[in-house]
């Protein structure tokens, strides 16, 4: 693609080239310091890693041949008066199947140097990338980041018109705590799809309401459907693994998703695990199920080796949900702000 200049500045937005992998990868580390710096997942600290980031940033390069996009990986990097001084990348998807849901692209490792974050290169990137995403998915697309909660990027994305339509909260693994509730939680079987397609639909429900575009809005329960989770229940793959809270009579009164995996360097090889997807009987208080979701979670959560788990997908501060999730002793790790693009 040819370079994107922003009008009135000395900016300009175009794909990473040959040769542009060393700037990249410094870029890179300064982002991974500094989110482990605001709690995040460690980053590798030696030369060797960053090496074979440079590297395969430029096999990148030059297959892109000029194009923002490879695959779905969009990247693109920001210079000023031809030096790069910021980048972000881009993986574009589809969370749903309703011919109405838009496309998705997740924003990430966006970073810009301290010396150009005054004069607009992290918008430019964003727009860069808006821009981008809808011409990839042919259509309207949402760019949704996860925003850790001490960065102070937050002012930044709301200024850029992102609001926030999901918040995850992260807990430890050790000391699960048992609730007193009668509820119990297990790993979902096939015979409990019909309760899991019911309780979708409720989910669906509640990212409507939160203004979170990227999944499918509420369906119907039909055969196909039902067909469709009782053959993934019936697959026994271990990952990602549904889970199921009942109440005290046995009755499926809650879902969600486990997902554990091995994060990717430069991150160190961290085993990450997320609860997402929980969805509840509108009628009930969440914050039994919740906690009977979370101990079965942080249960195999740790048998797999992960030190924390989050908890994601959630209302915002103060909704029912966001309380239970509290009450099960996570604390604040990051909210998700979307912003639509045509």
């Amino acid at each position: 693609m040819a370079a994107l200049s922003v009008p009135g500045s000395r900016l300009a937005v175009r794909a990473p080239r040959p040769g542009d992998g060393a700037a990249i990868a410094l870029l890179w580390r300064e982002l991974w310091d500094v989110h482990e710096s605001w709690g995040g997942y460690p980053g590798a600290k030696d030369e060797l890693t960053y090496a074979r980031v440079q590297s395969r940033i430029e096999a990148e390069a030059r297959a892109r041949q000029g194009s923002v996009a490879l695959g779905r990986h969009l990247h693109l990097v920001v210079t000023l008066d031809g030096e790069i001084v910021g980048q972000v990348e881009g993986w574009s998807d589809r969370y749903g199947v309703d011919p109405s849901t838009p496309a998705t692209c997740e924003v990430r490792s966006l970073i810009v140097a301290p010396r150009a974050r005054r004069c607009g290169a992290g918008a430019a990137l964003l727009e860069g990338l808006g821009r981008i995403a809808v011409d990839h998915a042919c259509g309207p697309t949402v760019l949704a980041a996860e925003v850790l909660e001490p960065n102070p990027a937050h002012s930044f994305y709301a200024r850029c018109g992102y609001a926030p339509v999901a918040y995850n909260l992260r807990r430890s693994t050790a000391g699960a705590m048992r609730p007193t509730w009668p509820a119990r939680a297990r790993v979902a079987q096939p015979r409990d799809a019909l309760p899991i397609a019911i309780l979708e639909a409720a989910l669906a429900q509640r990212r409507k309401r939160a203004g979170d575009a990227r999944f499918d809005p509420p369906r119907a329960v039909d055969a196909a459907w039902l067909s469709a989770i009782t053959a993934h229940l019936q697959s026994g793959a271990q990952m990602p693994v549904d889970l199921v809270a009942l109440d005290a009579a046995g009755a499926v009164r809650a879902s969600a998703t486990l997902v554990v995996m091995t994060l990717d360097p430069p991150f160190l090889p961290v085993r990450r695990a997320a609860l997402t997807r929980a969805s509840f009987d509108p009628a009930l208080d969440p914050s039994p199920l919740l906690a009977e979701l979370v101990e079965l979670a942080v249960q195999l959560a740790s048998r797999w080796g992960a030190p924390t788990l989050e908890i994601t997908d959630l209302g915002p501060p103060g909704s029912p949900i966001h309380e239970a999730a509290l009450r099960t002793g996570a604390t604040p790790w990051s909210r998700v702000v979307t912003r639509a693009w045509r």
